[in-house]
Formats: structure tokens, C-alpha cells, sequence
């Protein structure tokens, strides 16, 4: 297989797998020769307009490295300091970008209509945070759906295919619509989302607020018409009981908050009128039953109560607000990386010449105006010096180079089960994962070594030693070891960066080699903070500086690791992730256990048992079985004392 098609491909093979025509695929967005180019990979394709075929096709694209010439990343750039003022609740600042970024892009130039709407998006956002009328939001919300989907209101959803940005959308329009909600509109966004077979980083984004609209909706019509009898109370609980579990089997926030609340308060009405139905007595089997139920759906509140309880604990002590007042996790586009920068840097951490790169592949002025951002070049310019220095030739990717959706998918289920521990079932799938994928490219094969050298780790089949040896060599596949230890700049993939991350684990955590890997991951990550763009890599962000902190803090930094903390804890908080929070609250707590262990005065005073039950309640919460045992185990400890 050629490499350069393999996005392409890739496209082709979802497109034909799901027997999504081109024309219905590209409907109000783009012309069929515009996915025949992506599907033939003879272009350089918009990145926005990527974004959404990938959508439509049900991709969620969270896993995707991008790289990009400077003029569309700095559009990248423009886009996501917008997004993050509305995170950050910056909004003064988030209306002076958005009027910028209107001059800048909404304009005959905006060839697919994709900035007017992401224009519009945004301004909703906003003007509902400014306070503006439903009205106004109304025609707002409005205009942006039609942009891409002029159909909208004439013809059914279930013979459209969408993104999840047009089915935000779509919900946006309803919520705000003049002459009110429909029950029957959002059950079908809810039934299209259900049916449409969205990968689960995707459906995660958008089912939990369709499925939340939709029994927010149900719930208000029947208390208005006093008729939230326990049968509707049932039907409303099991919509939410499925966007619960899409929320924690992908350890995301969205709604999680709003669904827990109000799951509690119908749980506690459903209750309440079983008991009102009369006292509940043994006399036959059927009655036994009944009293089995009410005790499930007891356990059920009890359980949905405690998760809210110590959410907005959490949210309170940060200052966050525990509602999802904003959908730019929508928008926000990880994994990107600019084409000019990163063949500068790599080179440099190469040590490779300009005439060195070049050779056989282009001539020095063209990348001397390339490095200065003068220029473009034709991506096979690019994959070819790509490839010199040991990275993928595909631009657009993700820690696999495959067309194949079954690798990614099991890629994905990998991981998963390997964070979890279980070893035998992950086993299975990475040897299932080896015969689909070809295993001659090197990101290949270096990806499926470190999930086969972790595995062997866990299985205490390796020593320290080995361990360490075996990962360097799989690193090596792509970058010499020696080119990340030495000074100046870095450019490391995400697969890369895991290496080095794992390879610290069994490294003396006051040694000199200690020391430099974590000084330049450190100044990796500070870019995207300086730049007010980190939620745009807060998943390795996560996976990174969960370590380092906790380094800092074995060292005795305390402050250091604390600072840590703060962030990943914050982030989680606001970018709605679930699974590095316990991380963050635990590695607090023993900060906190340290400092008072050491006589060091502490500037707020930590409950033991409410922090170690918090950890507990957030891994359960996020089906983390490993780290549910292990704070059960702590929590034992404490109480024994």
C-alpha cells in the first residue's frame, strides 16, 4: 500500500462500509469532486472541511496528529484562542477575537460556508452568555444549521447524514425555537445519534445533551400537565440511564452534572409514589418483588447521589461552574502541528543540515523559504523530508498508519483494557490488531511493541532493565534516543512522547537522565499554556504530567507537584474530562499527607477520609476497576489507625 493514500483510503473504506454515496455525503457542504480528491489524496485538503466529512462518517477524530502549513495553522491558532476565552469564561476577550476572526475569514474565501457557521457557533455561545433574548439566539442558531444543511425542517433527519457540529446544532435551534420545544424533533436527533453508528469519542460529544434536552423537555411537559406518573418517570430514567453510560464509559463530563441532578430528583419522585401506593407487605412473590425493585431504584439514587455530591464538591472548591454552559469541545481540534516548525525543529534535533535534508527530495532555497514561513510546498515534498526524519508521511493520522476502521477501533479497545489491567483480553486483541495492520511501517510496528513490552511489564516478565532496553529500541524505530536528550528545540510525536514517558518509570528519580527528560517535556507542554491553547493536548497533557508531578513530588517539591495538580485537576474540570481527575485529587492528598508528615505548613487543611472516598466515588464513577481497589485499600488503611 502506498502510504500517501492512506487517509484516503481510509475515507473510502467508511464512506463504502456505511454505503454513503459521495453526493449525499457532501450535501451543503463541498461538490463531489472535493471527496473524490480526499479519497484520492491529490490535495491539500482544508482541514475544517476535513474535520467535517470525518464527522458525517461518524469519526470522531479524537486520536488524529494533523500538520499544516503555517497560513491554516495560524487560522488553527485564531480559532482555538477564541474557543478557549469561552472556556475560560473570558468573554469581553472571546467577542474581540470572534469580530477579528470574522474580517479575517468569513469572506469570499470561505469557499464551504464552514467559517460563517463556525462564526455563528461561536456567536450563540456568547451572545447566551451575554444574556441576549431567546429571540435573538433563535435566528442565530437558525441561520448557522442552514448553512450546511438547507434541508433542515423540510426533510427528515434520518435521511440526512450529519455531523455532530449540524446536530449541536439542530439541538441549539430547538431549544431556542419561537414557538417552542418539540419532544418529537429531539427523540429523533436522539433515535439519528443512536442509529448512526458514530465511533465513541464521537457519539460521547453529543448523545449525553441530546438525550439530556430531549428528558429535560419530557420531564417540564409532564410536571406542567401533573402527569409524572412513575411508567413516564421510567421511560425519561432509562433515555438518561443509556447517556450516563456513554459519559462514563468514555470518561468524559458533558451533562454529566445536569443528567445526575435531575435523574436524583425523578428517582426520588419514583420512589416516593411507589411507597404512596400503600405499605408494602410479603404476602406473595409478586409483592416481594415490588419491594426488591424499590430497593434497586433506592440503591440507584443513593449511588447517582453520591456521584453528584462529589462533583460539585469539586466543581465548588475549584470555583468551576458544574453545568456545561458551553459546547467549543466541539470545535477544539487536537493534535495539530505546523509543517513549517516542525521540519525546522526535527532537523535541527537531527542534527541534519539544510543541504542534508534535501538532498534528493527538493533544493535548499525551497526549504529555506519553507522553514521562514515564505512558502507552501507540495505535501510530497513534505512527506518525503517527513520521512527522512522519522516521521509518518501522512499527514493527517493517527498512532496507526492504516485505512483499516477495525485497527482503530481495536486500538482504541486496547488501551482501554490495558489501563484496566486486563492483560489476557488485551493480548487477544493486539494479536488480532498485528494481522490487520501492516506491520513493515515503522509508527506500526512501534506502536503495537510498546503495548506488547507494557504487557510483559505488567506480567512482571521483565526487569527493569529490559524493560528499559526494549523501549529505547522501539523508540528508535522513529528518533534516536540521544536526539531527545540533548538541548535545544523538540518536536516529538504523541507516540513517541509515551515512550519516553514509560521509559522514565523505571528511571532514578534524582538522576541526571531524570532531570533532562522531564526539563524538556516541561517546555514541550509550556507552549500550548503560554499560548492559551492546552486543551487542545490535555490528553497527553494528562498522561505526561500526572508523571513529572508526581516525581516532583517523591523529590520533595511539594509546590511543584501541586502546581501540577491545580492544572490537571482544573482541566479536567473545564475541558469535562473524567479519568485523570482521581489522579489529580489522590497526588494532592499525598502532598498534603507529606507536608503535615514532615512538620511543613499547609495552607489548607485536607480530610483524609472525604479525599480518599472522593477518588473512590470518581473511579467508580468512570469504571476504573484498578484504581477503585486501590483507594478502597487506602481507605481501609486510614480507618484502621
Amino acid at each position: 500500500m502506498e502510504k500517501k493514500k492512506i487517509f484516503g483510503d481510509y475515507v473510502n473504506a467508511i464512506r463504502k462500509e456505511k454505503h454513503i454515496s459521495m453526493n449525499v455525503l457532501c450535501d451543503g457542504i463541498c461538490n463531489i469532486q472535493d471527496i473524490y480528491n480526499i479519497e484520492n489524496s491529490d490535495w491539500n485538503k482544508d482541514m475544517f472541511l476535513q474535520e467535517t466529512i470525518l464527522e458525517r462518517l461518524g469519526v470522531g477524530a479524537e486520536d488524529y496528529e494533523y500538520f499544516l502549513f503555517y497560513e491554516e495553522y495560524k487560522r488553527w491558532i485564531d480559532r482555538h484562542q477564541i474557543l478557549h476565552s469561552i472556556i475560560f469564561e473570558k468573554f469581553q476577550e472571546a467577542g474581540r477575537l470572534l469580530d477579528e476572526y470574522f474580517c479575517n475569514y468569513v469572506n469570499e474565501g470561505d469557499k464551504y460556508g464552514l467559517e460563517r457557521q463556525f462564526y455563528l457557533s461561536m456567536l450563540g455561545q456568547l451572545e447566551r452568555c451575554r444574556g441576549k433574548s431567546e429571540e435573538v439566539l433563535s435566528d442565530i442558531f437558525h441561520e448557522a444549521i442552514h448553512i450546511t444543511v438547507p434541508m433542515y425542517g423540510q426533510k427528515p433527519i434520518a435521511d440526512m447524514v450529519l455531523s455532530i457540529k449540524e446536530l449541536n446544532l439542530m439541538l441549539e435551534a430547538e431549544r431556542y425555537r419561537k414557538e417552542g420545544e418539540r419532544i418529537e424533533r429531539y427523540k429523533e436527533i436522539v433515535d439519528y445519534i443512536a442509529r448512526a453508528e458514530f465511533d465513541s469519542r464521537g457519539k460521547v460529544k453529543i448523545y449525553p445533551k441530546a438525550v439530556y434536552y430531549m428528558c429535560r423537555c419530557m420531564k417540564n411537559k409532564a410536571e406542567r400537565n401533573e402527569n409524572l406518573s412513575n411508567n413516564y418517570i421510567m421511560k425519561i430514567l432509562r433515555y438518561s440511564s443509556r447517556a450516563q453510560k456513554t459519559l462514563r464509559d468514555n470518561g468524559r463530563m458533558y451533562f454529566l452534572w445536569e443528567i445526575l441532578s435531575m435523574r436524583e430528583e425523578l428517582l426520588e419522585k419514583y420512589i416516593q409514589n411507589s411507597m404512596d401506593e400503600g405499605n408494602i407487605r410479603y404476602g406473595n412473590v409478586k409483592e416481594e418483588k415490588k419491594c426488591n425493585h424499590i430497593n434497586l431504584m433506592k440503591y440507584i439514587y443513593d449511588r447517582d447521589r453520591k456521584w453528584r455530591m462529589v462533583l460539585e464538591k469539586v466543581y465548588g472548591e475549584f470555583h468551576m461552574p458544574k453545568e456545561t454552559f458551553e459546547y467549543c469541545y466541539l470545535y477544539v481540534f487536537k493534535g495539530v502541528s505546523c509543517i513549517n516548525d516542525v521540519i525546522r525543529i526535527r532537523r535541527e534535533m537531527f542534527g541534519m543540515s539544510q543541504k542534508e535534508l534535501c538532498k534528493g527530495i527538493c533544493d535548499v532555497r525551497t526549504l529555506r523559504r519553507l522553514e521562514n514561513y515564505k512558502t507552501s510546498t507540495h505535501r510530497v515534498i513534505v512527506c518525503e523530508l517527513f520521512e527522512k526524519m522519522g516521521l509518518s508521511g501522512e499527514l493527517t493520522r493517527t498512532e496507526l498508519a492504516t485505512s483499516s476502521q477495525e485497527a482503530k477501533e481495536l486500538m482504541e479497545k486496547i488501551r482501554d483494557l490495558g489501563n484496566d489491567d486486563q492483560l489476557e483480553e488485551t493480548e487477544k486483541l493486539l494479536n488480532k490488531l498485528k494481522k490487520i495492520v501492516f506491520i513493515d511501517i515503522p509508527i506500526n510496528r512501534q506502536a503495537v511493541m510498546r503495548k506488547e513490552i507494557l504487557i510483559q511489564r505488567k506480567k512482571k516478565a521483565l526487569t527493569n532493565k529490559e524493560y528499559y532496553r526494549q523501549m529505547k529500541k522501539a523508540l528508535e524505530l522513529t528518533l534516536p534516543y540521544e536526539y531527545f536528550i540533548k538541548e535545544g528545540d523538540k518536536y516529538l510525536t504523541n507516540e513517541e512522547q509515551s515512550f519516553i514517558q514509560n521509559m522514565m518509570k523505571v528511571m532514578k528519580e534524582d538522576s541526571e537522565e531524570m532531570s533532562i527528560c522531564i526539563r524538556h517535556l516541561e517546555k514541550i507542554y509550556q507552549f500550548y499554556i503560554d499560548n492559551e491553547i492546552q486543551e487542545t493536548v490535555f490528553g497527553m497533557y494528562e498522561f505526561i504530567m500526572c508523571q513529572i508531578g508526581s516525581i516532583w513530588g517523591n523529590l520533595g517539591e511539594h509546590d511543584k507537584a501541586d502546581e501540577y495538580n491545580r492544572q490537571i485537576i482544573e482541566g479536567c474540570l473545564r475541558f469535562r474530562r473524567l479519568k485523570a481527575l482521581q489522579d489529580g485529587l489522590y497526588d494532592r492528598w499525598w502532598n498534603y499527607s507529606e507536608r503535615k508528615k514532615k512538620g511543613i505548613d499547609v495552607e489548607k487543611e485536607l480530610n483524609d477520609e472525604e479525599e480518599l472516598t472522593a477518588c473512590l466515588l470518581i473511579s467508580r464513577l468512570c469504571k476504573l476497576k484498578y484504581s477503585e481497589k486501590f483507594y478502597r485499600k487506602k481507605l481501609k488503611l486510614i480507618k484502621s489507625k
